[in-house]
This record gives C-alpha cells, structure tokens and sequence, in this order.
C-alpha cells in the first residue's frame, strides 16, 4: 500500500470505524461508502478477521470492568459511606454487565449489522439510565462524585462507539454528553454554577475526550497492522501456491516425461508395446495431473501402508521393484491426512530418484514407528552418490524435505558412491 492510499485508508477508518477492515485486503484502498460490515455474520466473510475485529470491542468493555471498581473506592475515600447504596448497586451491575459482555464478544457467532447498530444503542441506553438513577438517588453534596462513578460507563460508551462508527459519531456523542451532563446536576438539585457540579463535570468531559482520542488511535493501529499482516499473509500464500504448482508440475509432468525419454534395449523391436506403455502412461498422468489441479484429495479411510503399496504399484510400471515392509497397526491410522498425503508423495520422489539415478531396479521400503511418529526408510543398493559432489536438487530440497517439513516432519538422505542410498522419511504422529 502506497503513502497515499496509506492516507486514504485512515481517513476510512476514522469515519466509519472497524467496518472498513470488512474490506477484501487489495493493492488500493477501500472506498469507505462501499466496503462491506464487519458486523455481519461470520459464516458470509473472513471468520478469523471478523473474530480480530470484533475481539477490538474488548478494550472498551475490558476498561469498565476495571475502571468501576478504581473509581468506587476513590469515591469512598472521598465521601466515606455517605450515598453508598446507589454508588456500591451501580458499581456492581456495571461490573456483571461487562463481564457478561465479555464472556458473549469471545463466545458468539457474531451477529448482523442492524443487531449491532442496535446493541450499541441499547448501551448508550443503558449508561443514560445508570447515571440518571445515582444522581437523583445520591445526597446532593456528594451527587457530582457519585455521578462520577456511573460515568464509567459513558467513556466506555464513546470508546465503542469510535471504534463501530467511526470518530464523527463519536464526536457528535461527546457533543451531546455535555447537555446531559448538566441535566445530571440540574435532577440532582445542585444549580448549574455549582463549583463542584462544573469541576467534575469538566473532568467527566475530558474523559469523554480523551477515550475518543485514544481510541481513535487504537483504531488506526489496528487498521493498519491488520492490513500490514494480511499483506504478509496473501504473499506467503501466493508464493506457497506459486510453490505448491512447481510441484504438481516437477512430481507428474516433469517426471513422466523424463520417464518416457528413457531408452530400453527392446525399443526397436517392440516399438508397439513401447508406444502402448507410453500412452497407458501418458493417460495415467493426466488422470493424477487433474486430480492435483482440482485440489487436495478428500480424506480416506485407509493407512498409510495402503497408500505406499500403490505408490510401489505406481512404480512398477517404471520397472521398479519395490519390496514393501509394512503391516497396518492402530498408530497407522492416527496419522492426520495432511502429513500422510506428504510422506506418501515424498516416498513417491524418493523411489522416482532411485529409477532415474540409482542403477537398479530394486528397492526396500520399510515403516516403522519412530520418536512419536512413523518414519519411512526407503534403501536401495545402487551406485549411490557424493552429497558434496551433487547438491540437491529441486525433487530433495522441495518435493521431499520441505513437504515434510511443512507438516512437522524430515527427512535425511545418507548415500556414498557405490554403496547405495538410504533415505528416511520421518512424520510425527
């Protein structure tokens, strides 16, 4: 995102509040009259950005949950005992409120954006009603301290109202909170010129302030660290699709063709069951090609030995003669489909390498549990190789040591020249 478009996303933000980070992550920034609501139900968006959106609202609500009770013992200390009924009754109802509040923001599905214009209502509500009740219910000589306490929850009220509407609403509250506020003094049977009714009420006025300011800030924070991480997000993404399609293209296509590039002794003379095979094996390819474009395979039933044996049947069609050591037990099963998806197609690079490299046709692999997991050894008896003279390739680095590792797996490859290659393919449970 560029300075400008920068600029352009933190104007959206301050006027319209979280819901412009409903907008899809995009080069430029969103157009704030167009951008959908975060507060529509989750299963129509992102689910994890509308839970980090809708987690901001905590804030707010985590502040009254604190600040009630460190502003009632101020109070006391002030006034003693002197008005505690209405004081202590307001303090603990907005004490259980809140952390109802938050026990629903963590817990629910989310709701739709007409529910939420009205919850934000019905709080704005809910703090008119609790500071009318303490300044008409406190002594008059302590009814601005007791007003105070009730306040709590306004600058709770302004804060979320920042954070779901954007700063003009909450200014147009801030605005409105000062009629209000005098209205307080005048019901609690002070005259408006009171010293002490305008000394608190300045003070109420600039905390109105500054949880708006501070909120807007948060706000922005939150805005553009969302963004920032979605950006990091979508390129990993893309460079792990880019990565996953070099993949189905080195471990099918590529592979096959260098397959079907392989002289025989009997070309000449059997040129027609030459051809044959070649078409069986073409047809096959595109079968697994299309499967891999369409995406993941649906989960099974089955071990993993049952996927190793028809790899090595895959093999056979190379000529590879695979000598598979298995027997499906119960901690065959307890693997999860991503990781044994990923030994299976390492297994399947590992015995491709020993066709095209190894000099032989004969290879064992073996399965057995492991350090918590199950490891899959694959040994042949080829001509084996220098690590040193020949780095690995893309089938080593990517197509075996990086698949495993991206599901918590390894794999090593131990090979001297002339004594074969041995490579264990290891996945934890």
């Amino acid at each position: 995102m560029s300075e400008s478009q920068s600029v352009t996303f933190v104007r959206a933000m301050l006027r319209k509040g979280s819901s412009v980070l409903g907008a899809s992550p995009a080069d430029e920034a969103p157009d704030p009259d167009s951008v959908p609501d975060w507060r529509y139900r989750e299963d129509s968006a992102d689910t994890l950005l509308m839970r980090a959106i809708r987690y901001s609202a905590l804030g707010p609500i985590f502040y009254r949950v604190a600040a009630f009770p460190k502003v009632y013992i101020g109070f006391l200390v002030a006034n003693g005992s002197a008005g505690i009924v209405p004081v202590l009754s307001t303090t603990i109802l907005g004490m259980l409120l809140n952390v109802f509040a938050v026990w629903w923001v963590v817990r629910g599905r989310g709701i739709r954006a007409k529910t939420s214009g009205r919850l934000m209502y019905a709080d704005l509500a809910v703090g008119v009603v609790l500071t009318t009740i303490v300044a008409v219910a406190a002594p008059a000589e302590i009814q601005p301290f007791a007003v105070d306490v009730a306040w709590t929850w306004m600058v709770g009220t302004v804060a979320l109202w920042t954070l779901s509407f954007g700063l003009p609403a909450a200014c147009l509250l801030v605005i409105a909170a000062v009629p209000f506020r005098a209205f307080l003094t005048w019901v609690g049977g002070l005259p408006l010129d009171h010293p002490l009714a305008m000394s608190r009420s300045v003070g109420c006025m600039v905390a109105l302030v500054v949880a708006m300011v501070t909120t807007a800030g948060i706000l922005i924070l939150l805005g553009v660290g969302t963004r920032f991480a979605l950006g990091i997000g979508m390129r990993r993404g893309q460079r792990a699709e880019r990565l996953r399609t070099q993949r189905v293209m080195h471990d099918s296509v590529l592979q096959t063709l260098e397959a079907m590039g392989l002289e025989a002794p009997d070309d000449d003379s059997a040129a027609a069951e030459r051809l044959a095979e070649m078409r069986a094996t073409a047809r096959a390819q595109a079968a697994e090609l299309r499967r891999e474009l369409t995406g993941p395979d649906a989960p099974s039933a089955r071990g993993l030995a049952a996927d190793l044996a028809e790899v090595a049947t895959e093999m056979a069609r190379d000529g590879l003669r695979t000598q598979l050591v298995a027997a499906e037990t119960e901690q065959d099963y307890r693997l999860s489909h991503a990781r044994r998806t990923a030994i299976r197609d390492a297994v399947r690079e590992a015995l491709r390498n020993t066709v095209k490299h190894a000099g032989t046709k004969q290879v064992v692999l073996r399965v057995e549990e492991c350090e918590g997991g199950v490891a899959v050894i694959a040994r042949d008896q080829g001509t084996g190789f220098s690590m040193l003279d020949r780095p690995p390739g893309f089938g080593i680095s990517q197509s075996i040591m990086a698949r495993l590792a991206e599901v918590g797996g390894r794999g090593t490859i131990d090979s001297q020249p002339g004594r074969g290659t041995r490579v264990t393919l290891w996945v934890p449970h």
